[in-house]
């Protein structure tokens, strides 16, 4: 028997906190030998090159969700021969935009070398395009289609523990290759090479193991959405990625390198409340297509306990620990300030704004309203470009953080508002209460914070000493106001995970 979706939301949720895990712990090596060996501002190019090709990957926006909504159905079904339509749809145009995307790549090695050329010469800029563009032209290529599968059949901890052994290989090989004092282009070479180890595994699995139809003719109308969807991704990416390239233009790469020190950290912490959210979203599809609402109703109430309790804890520790973290992480390095504690602030209250519409985001994309939501979506955008420009203008690196701070709480609110008018049918108190709360013990965990922590950590053991007792008093407030305010959907996270745990106990 397959297994339950219940089992298998857990089992993408265990994979994919591990992978985050790790992807942290090895994300927080390489730049900081990057830092040490090279300096802030090779720091900041490969950012900042980084940022600039994830702009040219908005070719492919919208089909990915599309294609997810459009393989709930025949996957319910056991319908091999819809499912294959719909792959090779997808895989038709995924492969058109791979080719697109080496076009653009060129053309941006050529232009963007411009824009530092007071810092870098032309042919070691370009050059180092090419080759970080190597693993996202792999991805498209081979992989996309395949992991689109395996997310709308809830099978993403397959993909996750592909990435956990790219990250792991990549980072070997990266340290190998800094310790032997190779150029910056021989370090991105051999990180790009590992990142075809997931899109190459992908595409090789799914073919053995899924029943695909090999020469079907593609049937396009399968995913009617993919334009709507476009306008969902493309301002999700702008929140994401407007800073930097902002940044580019405003300030310098030594700039940049202090943003992605704590944009590093602070996203990272997001990764890890959103990867709690996988499996979640197609578990949430697959119950509206058979019609299951008052099933819907009671998962919200536990997916907003696990998103909001997460957070909380996860915030509470960033908001105290990110600046010792800072000073720590970049000693020895003086070629710029990196410790901003109202840069820092604002980014912080950003990030939280984006966990906070995660359920209500979930439950919208996976139920397949996108045309519905597409206007809230392109002026979220539409907030971030105007106010990060001004911001940037204005007051720098804090502007570009108010721009997106000023996005992700209108489009909060946004989605909570439609999902409780349109589609859930409840009262937006709900989400009114556990913002208020989150940010309640966000602020109960820093202001306690204030009586055993000294001015300056001194080093990294007393670093994770610190963040240890301030994790276990934010885990211990979450959780006692979980019980107290929110005993019935606590108890049945609870009850869930009990029978599967049986299950597998008795299988």
């Amino acid at each position: 028997m397959k297994k339950s979706r219940t089992k298998r939301a857990f089992l993408n949720v265990a994979s994919s906190i591990l992978s985050e895990f790790i992807s942290l712990v090895c994300g927080l090596i390489l730049p900081r030998l990057i830092l040490s060996s090279y300096g802030s501002a090779y720091n900041g190019i490969t950012q900042s090159i980084t940022q600039f090709i994830s702009y040219i990957s908005l070719m492919k926006a919208g089909i990915g969700g599309a294609t997810a909504v459009a393989l709930y159905k025949p996957l319910a079904e056991n319908d091999n021969e819809k499912i294959s339509e719909v792959l090779a749809a997808t895989e038709e145009f995924m492969r058109k935009i791979a080719m697109l995307f080496a076009g653009f790549v060129i053309i941006f090695a050529c232009v963007y070398p411009l824009l530092v050329a007071e810092e870098f010469g032309w042919l070691f800029t370009a050059s180092l395009v090419l080759i970080i563009s190597i693993s996202t032209f792999g991805q498209y290529y081979f992989g996309f289609t395949y992991q689109m599968l395996l997310s709308a059949d809830q099978k993403d901890y397959i993909t996750t523990f592909l990435n956990i052994i790219t990250t792991i290989v990549n980072t070997i090989i990266s340290v190998i290759l800094i310790r032997g004092n190779h150029s910056i282009h021989v370090i991105k070479l051999g990180s790009s090479l590992a990142h075809l180890i997931t899109p190459l595994s992908l595409y090789f699995y799914v073919r053995k193991k899924y029943r695909i139809i090999d020469g079907i003719k593609p049937n396009k109308d399968v995913i009617p959405a993919r334009w709507d969807a476009t306008a969902h991704e493309v301002a999700s990416f702008i929140n994401n990625n407007t800073d930097i390239v902002l940044l580019t233009f405003f300030t310098n790469m030594s700039e940049i390198s202090v943003y992605s020190v704590y944009h590093y950290v602070i996203s990272n912490l997001k990764k890890i409340v959103t990867q709690v959210t996988v499996g979640f979203g197609a578990a949430f599809g697959d119950m509206y297509v058979r019609n299951e609402i008052d099933l819907m109703h009671q998962n919200l109430g536990i997916f907003e306990l696990i998103i909001y309790s997460f957070t909380s804890v996860l915030y509470s520790v960033c908001f105290v620990m990110i600046i010792p973290f800072v000073v720590l992480y970049t000693k020895g390095v003086t070629d710029i300030e990196y410790v901003r504690p109202y840069f820092a602030l604002v980014t912080i209250l950003a990030s939280v704004f984006n966990c906070f519409r995660i359920p209500y985001r979930v439950i919208v994309i996976n139920v397949g309203h996108y045309k519905q939501t597409k206007n809230g979506a392109i002026m979220e955008a539409v907030i971030n470009i105007v106010v990060s420009v001004i911001g940037s203008i204005c007051f720098g690196l804090i502007g570009v953080a108010l721009g997106t701070l000023c996005a992700m709480a209108f489009r909060t609110l946004q989605y909570a508002i439609y999902l409780s008018k349109n589609i859930m049918y409840r009262d937006l108190r709900y989400f009114i209460k556990h913002v208020a709360l989150t940010f309640a013990i966000i602020a109960a965990v820093f202001l306690i914070s204030k009586l055993y922590m000294p001015a300056t950590v001194s080093s990294w053991f007393y670093w994770v000493v610190y963040a240890a007792v301030t994790t276990i008093i934010a885990a211990a407030l979450t959780i006692s106001t979980d019980y107290l305010l929110y005993k019935e959907d606590l108890f049945n996270l609870i009850n869930k995970l009990k029978r599967n745990l049986l299950k597998k106990k008795t299988a």
